[in-house]
């Protein structure tokens, strides 16, 4: 089993893997966009954006794929220690149920490399659809820049700074095949995250069905989604894992961005919560703001509290592509990095508030 500490280990480790790509992608497009947009002020130059586009593609492919190397033994490795970690702690509990559990074998670890390699290929898929969508950013860019600059509605400076602060607002997106997108460090995080704990159940019931064991514990946290809580940290055998907390399925256990994990439960021991430990954690109630809401509601206005904060990094750095063009940020600068005060108090007034952790993880962009 994982806990929730190594949980929040994996998502320290998962956003650090892809943050410096997301800022260097940002730069560069605003970098191109300046390089553009003065040509463009007098002459609609098509030539030298397509130009200016190839090349663009080019480095992000080339970003992307330096990166995907440098993280591929970092991804092996947080995936064989989640594996290794989890089995240890499930066969502690088979040797108290007076079972012997073989070591490692074949089966498990051929589980951790397919999941470590099939990560490595997803994100790898995921990151390289940023050249397109940078590519397109771009472009919507340079001519929504031409276009505010030839009427007259905006000054040059003016235009091409705003427009900056809009694709660095958005910040470098991976997109998948059904349309959605997702930034580059919000994607990484999730699929790492979601492939370890899919992992974890798999290694579980390939360990449980070795043993011919049917008895399993689920864990269970503060703040976890309403449709969860009602499952968590009860005991259910293998079907009724599938049954009733949908194992298996995107928004089920160990579905995408869940962090319950399932382990033995052996008759005569005790289970972890009790059933009035279980109502506290579904009902539990912060104050904020002079209102009652519930954890979950909590932990929904944290995340976004950190996601302005993330924004608004974001947008310094892209402003920072623009220091070596004859655009004036000075300004906008300045104006960025007091919105970045302001975002991090409002967060600490809500953290003093309520009395939860800052989650660092979620507010670095290096």
């Amino acid at each position: 089993m994982l806990t929730e500490n190594d949980f929040k280990m994996l998502e320290r480790q998962a956003g650090q893997l892809y943050a410096d790509l997301e800022l260097e992608i940002i730069q560069e497009i605003a970098e191109r966009i300046a390089n553009v947009g003065y040509a463009n002020t007098i002459a609609y130059n098509n030539a030298m954006i397509l130009q200016e586009m190839g090349y663009l593609y080019e480095d992000i492919i080339n970003k992307v794929a330096e990166y995907s190397e440098k993280n591929a033994e970092e991804i092996q490795k947080i995936f064989e220690d989640a594996g290794i970690k989890s089995i240890k702690k499930d066969d502690e509990i088979y040797k108290l149920a007076g079972l012997t559990p073989k070591k490692i074998g074949p089966e498990l670890q051929a589980v951790m490399q397919r999941s470590a390699i099939d990560t490595q290929e997803n994100l790898l898929r995921l990151t390289r659809t940023t050249a397109s969508t940078g590519q397109t950013q771009f472009l919507e860019g340079i001519n929504r820049a031409y276009l505010e600059t030839s009427t007259g509605v905006k000054s040059y400076s003016q235009a091409i700074t705003d427009v900056v602060k809009s694709i660095s607002k958005v910040g470098a997106y991976v997109q998948y095949p059904s349309g959605a997108k997702r930034s580059i460090e919000s994607a990484t995080r999730m699929n790492i995250l979601t492939s370890v704990g899919q992992m974890s159940g798999e290694l579980q019931l390939a360990r449980g069905r070795e043993l011919g064991w049917n008895m399993y514990e689920v864990s269970a946290h503060g703040g976890a989604r309403p449709e969860h809580a009602k499952w968590q940290g009860k005991v259910y055998t293998e079907k009724q894992l599938y049954d009733i907390c949908e194992y298996g399925t995107m928004l089920g256990l160990c579905g995408i961005n869940c962090r319950h994990t399932f382990y033995p439960f052996y008759k005569g021991s005790t289970k972890t919560y009790t059933n009035k430990e279980l109502r506290k954690m579904r009902n539990a109630k912060v104050e904020y703001n002079g209102a009652k809401i519930s954890e979950y509601e909590a932990t929904q206005i944290q995340r976004r509290l950190e996601r302005n904060i993330r924004e608004s990094k974001k947008e310094i750095a892209g402003l920072k592509g623009l220091n070596n063009s004859e655009v004036d940020t000075k300004e906008e600068m300045r104006k960025a990095k007091i919105k970045l005060r302001n975002r991090n108090n409002r967060l600490n007034d809500f953290l003093e508030q309520t009395g939860f952790r800052k989650d660092n993880t979620r507010l670095v962009v290096f």
